[in-house]
């Protein structure tokens, strides 16, 4: 069975080529396998379904070779959210962007 957190938290990876940046985010999809969101250059978005693990990685390799070959590099931190919170306490007034 699998639990909400890992079919809600994506894998995310970045690359980098001045001035465009392609964010990829892999998830594990509800009943459906593997899901591959690709968001870059610019405005292109796509989304692609995968049956299994391998059939992801075999296509992200070809995808990556494609970037890289093409002046992107793999950023070092991909995803930004992740380290730890900055805030020592929590709020005392309600967050004006959740009003």
């Amino acid at each position: 069975m699998t639990s909400k957190a890992s079919v809600d938290r994506a894998v995310v990876r970045m690359f980098s080529s001045e001035p465009d940046t392609v964010r990829w985010e892999t998830r594990i999809t509800d009943g459906r396998g593997l899901e591959l969101k690709v968001f870059g250059p610019g405005n292109v978005r796509r989304a692609q379904a995968f049956p299994d693990a391998m059939t992801l990685v075999e296509y992200q390799v070809q995808y990556e070779r494609q970037l890289l070959s093409t002046g992107y590099s793999v950023l070092p931190n991909s995803e930004r959210r992740s380290g730890y919170d900055r805030r020592q306490e929590a709020r005392t007034t309600v967050d004006r962007r959740r009003q």
